[in-house]
């Protein structure tokens, strides 16, 4: 389930070995920099980017492209045990003794209907600010950013080769990105690279995978309630959240924080409470085909915890 991650190899955790001397030599396109009188090279191993100093050496990239060739898939726990080990040999470096500052986990689901259907089902996130693009929908802190895409299409854009299982199907990818402060995170003194084929890590990392989807506020579509319907009032009440229903809960709650940035009540408890009153009511009335849909994904998401090697 990773792919991307960067990390940093400290000169003094290889004491023996001159990074500028040595590490040059394993990588390709190689250049020299020159910057505040420091030398530094840069250059890559396949897809990888790395910065060698007298300091230590960085590295960033997918490691799932660099050991599967594509980033199609991800890795699972066994597979980046050894493409780390295959990135030691390559590099004559301890890799598993690199501080870890950013590891993208994620899956890739084969759905029903196209991933850009479920993003209307997927509402506010605590602490976190949702964010849509036409085929992506980001969930944002400064910590980390969940995101859900259209993989397939990702991948045709990119003209890279569709894996023939993936062939007329609906893929649909939910990535949590980890860029700062991982120690903190994930309440560790220190991500080494070796953490990250730790079975208990890994199942922690899984955890908060299913965790942090859980905590989004799963939105549902709203219908003609006619049971509850007495008075003209009822009416009008439902044609309110029809209109929710039109532009998205989530495009409502976007309309309270516009109200907020205006000032436009004098109290500010009222925004919060108004967003309440968006969820609190569309719940009231009944729900088409949007629990069977956003169901779907979540038992797919769900379904992790029963395979954490």
């Amino acid at each position: 389930m990773f792919d991307t991650i960067k990390l940093y190899v400290r000169q003094d955790s290889v004491r023996d070995i001159d990074l500028l001397a040595e590490v040059p030599v394993y990588l390709e396109d190689i250049t020299a920099h020159e910057k505040a009188d420091q030398i530094y090279f840069s250059g890559t191993k396949e897809n990888l980017r790395i910065y060698v100093s007298d300091r230590g050496v960085s590295i960033q990239g997918s490691l799932a492209k660099y050991y599967l060739s594509d980033n199609m898939q991800t890795l699972r726990r066994q597979d980046t045990e050894q493409a780390i080990q295959r990135l030691s040999d390559e590099l004559h470096l301890p890799i598993k003794e690199a501080q870890v500052s950013r590891v993208d986990f994620a899956q890739n689901f084969i759905m029903k209907y196209n991933p850009e259907t479920y993003f209307q089902y997927l509402g506010e996130c605590q602490y976190f600010k949702r964010y849509t693009q036409p085929n992506s929908l980001y969930y944002k802190n400064k910590s980390r950013t969940l995101l859900f895409y259209n993989k397939l299409l990702e991948a045709k854009s990119k003209r890279l080769l569709v894996p023939e299982v993936w062939i007329d199907k609906h893929i649909l990818r939910y990535e949590i990105s980890y860029k700062r402060r991982l120690s903190k995170q994930f309440k560790e003194p220190v991500i080494k690279a070796s953490k990250l084929y730790d079975e208990q890590f890994y199942i922690k990392l899984i955890d908060r995978y299913v965790s942090d989807f859980k905590s989004i506020h799963k939105n549902a579509q709203i219908c003609l309630d006619t049971d509850n319907m007495k008075t003209p009032k009822d009416f009008w009440d439902q044609m309110a959240l029809l209109m929710i229903d039109n532009i998205g809960q989530a495009g409502a709650v976007d309309l309270v924080e516009e109200l907020r940035a205006k000032q436009v009540f004098d109290r500010p408890e009222y925004y919060s409470k108004l967003k309440k009153q968006i969820r609190d009511k569309s719940k009231e009335f009944s729900i088409s085909d949007s629990t069977p849909i956003i169901k779907e994904l979540d038992s797919k998401v769900s379904a992790l915890k029963k395979y954490y090697r």
